[in-house]
């Protein structure tokens, strides 16, 4: 089955890091079926601490559903983390850069949601912002160490092959 790579891009002002507040932060994303390509109503979230069991005995997943119209089973994996790639990797501008990669089944990211999730960063002079949350892809603070402003703008998300 297909592993597939959330990339994420931004503007980045003063902050050298950029990536999910704590390893098991849950992900949203808009999805699509593979079978009939009906895309799923609402965002469904996807965690790496969650186990369900996937329909017919056939191991465990991280997130499990039914399309809605078609009612075949789908379901996804967060790639196991290692010391040389962890669960997410910060992100450190400009370009895309790969943040966790997924395996799906019977199922298709369409779309991710920042604005779900609760970030951390790190600014250029090691200040952290421990729980920075996006409004309308775009958050700005002030790095009291450096004495300067620091931001995120213009964030971006795609999926690629893995």
């Amino acid at each position: 089955m297909p592993k597939l790579a959330l990339q994420i891009s931004a503007q980045l002002t003063n902050v050298q890091k950029l990536r999910p507040a704590t390893d098991d932060a849950a992900l949203m994303m808009r999805v699509k079926c593979s079978s009939c390509h009906e895309e799923h109503k609402k965002e469904v979230s996807f965690s790496p601490l969650d186990e369900v069991d996937v329909q017919g005995g056939k191991g465990k997943a991280n997130f499990v559903m039914s399309c809605q119209f078609c009612k075949r089973p789908a379901s996804a994996n967060f790639e196991t983390p290692t010391a040389k790639a962890p669960l997410y990797q910060p992100y450190d501008g400009p370009d895309f850069a790969t943040l966790c990669v997924l395996e799906f089944r019977g199922m298709e990211p369409v779309g991710f949601v920042f604005e779900h999730t609760t970030w951390r960063a790190v600014s250029e002079a090691g200040a952290a912002f421990a729980e920075l949350e996006f409004e309308d892809g775009e958050w700005t603070d002030y790095d009291e160490k450096g004495g300067c402003e620091v931001s995120v703008m213009e964030v971006e998300a795609r999926w690629v092959r893995a």
